[in-house]
């Protein structure tokens, strides 16, 4: 299984905001330093736009995760939890976020977030390739697929030819906050022969290409 790029690697860290700051400090305060040490080219500019409930938003910033690497970052604080997107890996957008609470802790006062954190949760999106087919799941879904063009007629690009385009892994739907599916499915608008797929998955990056290996390794037994 080849990367091709990382759409949206998200972390997301539950802290309650109440916790951070026991003693009420005015957080939007925070606003104007935190645009100018990550250089956020988009960040909150009306009163409505402060709504922690619905989430405070600052786009386009740069986080120096070290001498080599400065990483593109996206942040989003609720009431209960920050959020921060990278293109990169779930790895660096932790990097941020600790990087972040570290230093608001420090500048303003407030509660280290490691005695506060209630969980982590994790969001990947990547671009792969692949030779193998979903095909190779079962032998009999390629004739289905041929079965499936055949009751097709009167269409402009004949010959056609349906095929498996993805597989995808849920949880139960009556479970509370259930982590998003796992998807791997063709890149939509791209030729089948590009071999082009999409994954999602409630992961961390690395995880999230090992089990597309593993799965890569399932379509070629």
């Amino acid at each position: 299984m080849k990367l091709l790029s990382v759409q949206r690697a998200r972390s997301i860290w539950f802290i309650n905001l109440v916790d951070l700051n026991p003693h009420g400090r005015n957080v939007f305060s925070l606003i104007a330093p935190v645009i100018e040490k990550y250089r956020f080219v988009q960040f909150p500019t009306k009163p409505e736009e402060l709504d922690l409930s619905k989430g405070i938003n600052f786009v386009g910033g740069s986080f120096q995760k070290d001498p080599k690497n400065d990483i593109a970052i996206d942040l989003t604080i609720y009431n209960d939890g920050f959020l921060a997107d990278t293109r990169s890996s779930t790895e660096d957008s932790d990097s941020f976020l600790d990087d972040f609470l570290s230093w608001i802790a420090g500048e303003f006062g407030l509660v280290p977030y490691k005695e506060i954190l209630r969980s982590k949760a994790y969001f990947s999106e990547l671009w792969v390739k692949t030779n193998k087919s979903l095909n190779a799941l079962n032998p009999e879904l390629e004739n289905f697929g041929k079965r499936l063009s055949s009751l097709i007629v009167g269409h402009d690009h004949h010959p056609i030819l349906f095929e498996t385009y993805g597989i995808s892994f849920w949880t139960n739907p009556t479970i509370t906050f259930p982590p998003g599916p796992f998807k791997f499915e063709r890149a939509e608008n791209i030729p089948f022969g590009e071999n082009r797929y999409y994954s999602a998955a409630p992961l961390q990056t690395n995880i999230h290409l090992e089990m597309l290996t593993e799965l890569e390794g399932i379509l070629s037994s």
